[in-house]
């Protein structure tokens, strides 16, 4: 995916070995998408970064908004030698939020779980991106018009997989989802609730990495999540010239060498078993 390949690539070049999991419902459709939880989403990160551990000497895991909880939550499972936690969301207070996430926690509680598929968050501008360039590429990518060429297109492709009895495959999607589904707002909620009462058993060496200009979730997060993790190594570095989506936006080079230096700093006392387990 768009959002990070770049932040995969530039660490694999300068010698690290990364593995991006792809979660449940994701890189497909908005259908997958709403039949997944939170909880499929943990046991997989979990299970992928397991794997990870029993074939290196040193793991370390990172995860961009959503992604950094279930990142700090597999650290309580699997031991690791050190978390990297971009731009968490356990509150949406940016400067971008829209007015209806003030009327969310009603919506999840009044609309019932079986109807949720039906209503929708559509994103717009900037798409955490300050970056003008890389904003008007996923405006483009994100205009109606597009949207639902790609929907005819998918179901197109299943009424014709269906029709020759063979299996569908979905194309991946490259920039991520415009529409976010009630449905799959609920669980990112649950997801926020369950990881905010585990936050006290991190341990492992963490680096956190926010824009001092969130759209989405400010810096208030970032310091949420130092606050409650009993990490004795642990740190909270501010970018400027850049909103949510740091991976690829102008900072993006300065949050590959923090999570270089970090986690190579780190790696040397894993190696002599200072961390992790």
């Amino acid at each position: 995916m768009l959002f990070r390949s770049y932040l995969a690539k530039s660490l694999a070049r300068q010698g690290w070995d990364v593995y991006v999991p792809t979660l449940p419902g994701h890189c497909t459709c908005l259908r997958d998408l709403v039949r997944t939880s939170e909880h499929e989403w943990r046991a997989h990160v979990q299970q992928q970064l397991a794997y990870a551990r029993d074939h290196y000497e040193t793991v370390f895991v990172a995860g961009l908004s959503a992604g950094a909880l279930l990142a700090l939550e597999a650290s309580t499972v699997v031991p690791v030698d050190g978390v990297g936690v971009l731009s968490p969301t356990f509150t949406y207070d940016g400067w971008n939020t829209p007015w209806s996430h003030a009327i969310l926690p009603l919506a999840m509680k009044l609309v019932p779980l079986r109807l949720q598929h039906l209503l929708f968050h559509i994103d717009g501008p900037p798409y955490g991106i300050k970056d003008p360039v890389l904003q008007a590429r996923i405006g483009s990518a994100y205009h109606p018009k597009v949207i639902l060429r790609e929907w005819w297109k998918e179901r197109s492709a299943r009424i014709r997989a269906a029709s020759e009895k063979s299996a569908y495959v979905p194309s991946a999607a490259s920039n991520g989802y415009p529409i976010f589904p009630l449905r799959t707002l609920t669980e990112i909620d649950r997801l926020i609730r369950y990881v905010s009462t585990r936050l006290h058993c991190v341990h492992a060496p963490t680096l956190v990495l926010q824009a001092r200009e969130d759209d989405m979730s400010s810096p208030r997060n970032a310091q949420f999540v130092h606050d409650r993790i009993s990490s004795q190594h642990k740190e909270i570095r501010l970018l400027d010239d850049c909103y949510h989506v740091i991976t690829v936006d102008q900072q993006k080079q300065t949050v590959v060498r923090y999570l270089h230096d970090f986690f190579g700093a780190h790696r040397m006392a894993g190696l002599h078993g200072a961390y992790g387990g």
